[in-house]
Order: C-alpha cells, then sequence, then structure tokens
C-alpha cells in the first residue's frame, strides 16, 4: 500500500510501560512502508472514539495502540463512521484479551509489523442496548467491577495480578443475582455469581475457553453463566472445572446464540471490555456479524 493514510491513535498510560522510542520507531516503519500518518494520543476516556470521528473519514486504515478499552472506542469510533476502514491492533494494555483471541502480539514491533503484512479478518461486533458495542465480552457480577475499578496505576504497576488481587477484595462482599436469560429461543433462569456475553477465547485472563470452540466471525456469542454454589463441595468441583477448563460442571452454562435478552431484579452494573456500563432491568444484546475488519 503506497501513499495511503494512517490515522495512528495512542493511548500513553495504557500498560506497564510505552517507551516514547518503540512509538518513534513504529511510526518510522509505517512510514518506509507508504503510510502518510497521523498520531493522535487520547487524554481522557471515550477520546479515541472523539478522534476517530473527527479524522477517521479519510483513512485508509486506523491502527490502535492500546489496550482492549482503547480498541473497544477505536472499533465504537469506526461503527459511527458507518465507514468500512480496517483497524490495525498494537495491544499495550494489562490484559490484551481481545489481542490473545486474535493471536496477536504485545510486543510493539512485531504487532506493527502484523499490521503490516498481514491480512485483513472480519470480526463480529455486540451492541449491548440500542448505542454501546463492544469488541469481545460483556459481563455482570463476580469480579467483574476489577476490570473498571483497579486504579490505572496499579495495572500498570503489577498488571493482570491487580485484577485478581481487587477481585480477592471483594469475595465476602460477593452475591449472586437472580437472572432471567432468553436465548436461542430458550430461557435460562436462576441465581448467578457471574454472566457474560462474550466473543473471546480469554475472558479477564481468568477464564478461558476453548480456541475450537470459539469463531470470531460466526454470528454468535458464547453466552456464559455460573450459578451460586449452594455448598463447599459444588464450590470446589466448579472452581476444579473452572481450573482445568473443562466447564463440565453443571453450574456453569455455556450457550451459544446470536442475541440474548437478560431480565433482572436490580439494575447491576455491567463491565464493556473492561469499561463501566449502567445496567438495568431489561438488557438485550445482540451480535453484528462481520463488523469490522482487523489486520491479523
Amino acid at each position: 500500500m503506497n501513499n495511503s493514510k494512517m490515522l495512528f491513535i495512542v493511548n500513553p498510560v495504557a500498560g506497564r510501560s510505552h517507551p516514547k522510542n518503540n512509538l518513534q520507531l513504529v511510526i518510522e516503519l509505517f512510514k518506509s512502508h507508504g503510510y502518510r500518518v497521523t498520531m493522535k494520543k487520547t487524554n481522557a476516556k471515550g477520546h479515541a472514539t472523539e478522534l476517530v470521528l473527527k479524522h477517521g473519514h479519510n483513512q485508509d486504515i486506523i491502527v490502535c495502540n492500546g489496550g482492549d478499552g482503547t480498541l473497544n472506542e477505536v472499533i465504537s469510533g469506526v461503527m459511527r463512521l458507518g465507514k468500512d476502514i480496517t483497524i490495525g491492533y498494537i495491544p499495550s494494555g494489562t490484559t490484551n484479551d481481545f489481542a490473545s483471541s486474535l493471536n496477536l502480539s504485545d510486543k510493539t514491533e512485531i504487532a506493527a509489523k502484523t499490521i503490516l503484512s498481514g491480512q485483513p479478518r472480519t470480526v463480529d461486533i455486540g451492541l449491548f442496548g440500542d448505542d454501546r458495542y463492544f469488541s469481545y465480552i460483556a459481563s455482570f457480577g463476580a469480579f467483574t467491577g476489577s476490570s473498571y475499578s483497579t486504579p490505572q496505576s496499579y495495572k500498570n504497576l503489577i498488571g493482570h495480578l491487580a485484577y485478581v488481587l481487587d477481585g480477592m477484595k471483594g469475595i465476602p462482599s460477593i452475591r449472586p443475582h437472580h437472572v432471567r436469560v432468553e436465548a436461542d429461543g430458550q430461557t435460562y433462569e436462576g441465581d448467578y455469581l457471574f454472566g457474560a456475553v462474550s466473543n473471546s477465547i480469554s475472558i479477564g485472563g481468568l477464564l478461558k475457553l476453548d480456541s475450537s470452540q470459539v469463531d470470531l466471525n460466526d454470528g454468535l456469542f458464547e453466552i456464559i453463566l455460573v450459578k451460586n454454589p449452594r455448598t463447599p463441595l459444588e464450590l470446589s468441583r466448579m472452581l476444579l472445572s473452572i481450573s482445568k477448563r473443562e466447564y463440565t460442571d453443571k453450574s456453569i452454562q455455556i450457550i451459544k446464540a446470536p442475541e440474548a435478552t437478560f431480565y433482572m431484579e436490580e439494575a447491576i452494573p455491567w463491565s464493556i471490555d473492561g469499561e463501566f456500563e449502567v445496567g438495568a432491568n431489561k438488557v438485550k444484546i445482540q451480535n453484528i456479524t462481520n463488523a469490522i475488519n482487523i489486520m491479523v
């Protein structure tokens, strides 16, 4: 690609370290391949979406250098632009779940070379409610709050362990939520510790699905519901199932469906790609098939 335009969006506070010389090397690499690079740095939550809407119209590719939250904002901007613009991702966040699903390197130079020499792949995107997009997960319940409540300084300092430690602090206060879920013509109802609508093999770095079971552009979500264990034995069985990644325990349900509607007794908060989202008594989540192109 010669003389193509690239919008390069950088989150300067994502991840453990962000050497300026690395960024300069990447920009020079892109320029050496004929790209006219416009670099913009984010300075607040939601800023990446604004940058895409403001500067993305005449670009050939939009590259995101940040974590899952920054990528979410870039994807949201591209969806709202309504243009078929390819996305490149240089992951530099704390967990980089979506990058894991796409098998993208978290090494800056390797990820940049993937953007230059890789192939665009179509990926499904989720729509939470009427206007909130997500690239890989919408979740509620236990540990969900860790992703958006852990201070960025902690995430940068100790990486993914920060999520785990912050989640463990809340264990005494973890309680189940009574939820009814309608998906794929079926109804599921119970007291759930955790629920997620996912298009990823890695969920918070804690739960991993078999890559052979997850297709990022099949038009289907993996809906994960974890019931509240009633006895210590049920809890130990459930934890063993999660640690072995078998998910055969009866307290864990995995459903494949193109959309799901959640009915909740209380409007509990959700986490959308690791960012806070206000809940509601009724939440509809839909799969937008082959919504974006991303370099892999």
